[in-house]
């Protein structure tokens, strides 16, 4: 008797029991075959020269300058997206019309050489001819090759474009419950700080002039990211909450640790072959330029369970640079061998939001 009353209760408190155990959310991309939504994403980052050293011909420079520079860019894309039609947890079509694509640099330098002080700010922005273009990203043997919607165009704007703009990199595999925690490729928020791959950013001329060309010797944000880039990426599904305009949406906190060495000796050399150079500038050789990029903050992913793709994203970074760079120069009559050092540091700021 006693034992038919014992599983009784059981059986009378097992739906209460399994209502307060924990449950699994699916967090994917399951985007409907046919949806169409606009993309927009914008990177700002801040940076101060923190220090700087130079050599000439190994000996320090008796008029070595005191340098104050602050550099700002900006990054701002706008997309319209179709999946055209729906793989497994990708598109196999996408079609893409890039509707806004804005890149500026600004920046202010004060350089003092034995009491006597320069002021010196330049500005740049940046076009591109894919603005207005569409293009077709078509999955085949897992590789999104893409093509001109209208069939023509110069084909070598479709060169090294990237197709993921769904933020799918940083999703879990399966099902996650609250609190869960899962590593992401550091390569994948490279997708995210320079996304879209390469949209072919055309410099316009410089309002103003940089100064002993310090602004470009650094690259641009892109080159500071390579396919080598080290660190760790971690991810917490915190819990669901429902936004402003009453959409379900799963909380992914990240925190950022990312670190990068590259060399640009080659693409920077380049640059002073195509420069336009006074006569009096002689001749210059790039003899070597590398750079070290360290990043670490913490960002935000919200991801809508109903529509199946990202809401919104948010990151808050610090960032801080090394600069190394040695080149040769032959002018009127004199050789002379420069090693400059520079170090920066400073704040980045990304978001996306999808609609």
């Amino acid at each position: 008797m006693k034992t038919k009353t014992l599983c009784a209760s059981a059986l009378l408190f097992a739906p209460a029991l399994l209502a307060f155990q924990p449950r699994a959310t699916s967090i994917a991309f399951t985007v409907s075959e046919g949806t169409s939504n606009t993309k927009t994403f914008t990177n700002s980052m801040t940076m101060s020269l923190d220090d700087m050293q130079m050599l000439l011909n190994g000996n320090e420079s008796p008029m070595m300058p005191q340098i104050d520079m602050t550099i700002q860019s900006g990054l701002t894309i706008g997309v319209s997206d179709e999946y055209v039609k729906m793989g497994d947890g990708a598109p196999a079509t996408l079609k893409r019309t890039y509707d806004s694509l804005e890149q500026t640099r600004e920046m202010e330098m004060e350089m003092d050489i034995m009491g006597q002080v320069q002021n010196q700010d330049s500005s740049t922005g940046s076009e591109s001819e894919l603005l207005g273009e569409t293009v077709i990203f078509t999955l085949s043997e897992g590789e999104y090759v893409p093509s001109f919607a209208e069939g023509e165009g110069d084909e070598k704007l479709l060169e090294n474009l990237a197709e993921d703009l769904d933020l799918r990199g940083l999703l879990p595999d399966g099902e996650v419950e609250e609190g869960a925690e899962w590593k992401i490729d550091p390569i994948v928020l490279k997708d995210i700080l320079v996304p879209g791959g390469d949209l072919k950013f055309i410099p316009e001329e410089a309002d103003g002039e940089d100064m002993m060309g310090m602004d470009s010797e650094m690259g641009d944000f892109e080159d500071w990211f390579s396919d080598d880039i080290e660190g760790e990426i971690l991810a917490t599904f915190t819990g669901m909450k429902e936004t402003d305009e009453g959409k379900k949406v799963a909380v992914i906190t990240i925190s950022v640790e990312l670190a990068n060495a590259v060399d640009l000796t080659e693409k920077m050399q380049e640059g002073l072959e195509n420069a336009d150079l006074p006569p009096e500038a002689g001749d210059m050789e790039m003899n070597s330029m590398d750079i070290e990029m360290e990043l670490e903050g913490e960002a935000t992913l919200l991801w809508d369970l109903t529509a199946g793709c990202a809401h919104s994203f948010e990151m808050d970074s610090e960032i801080s640079l090394l600069v190394d760079m040695s080149m040769s120069v032959s002018a009127q009559g004199m050789d002379m061998d420069i090693d400059q050092s520079m170090e920066f540091s400073g704040s980045m700021n990304a978001t996306a939001s999808i609609e």
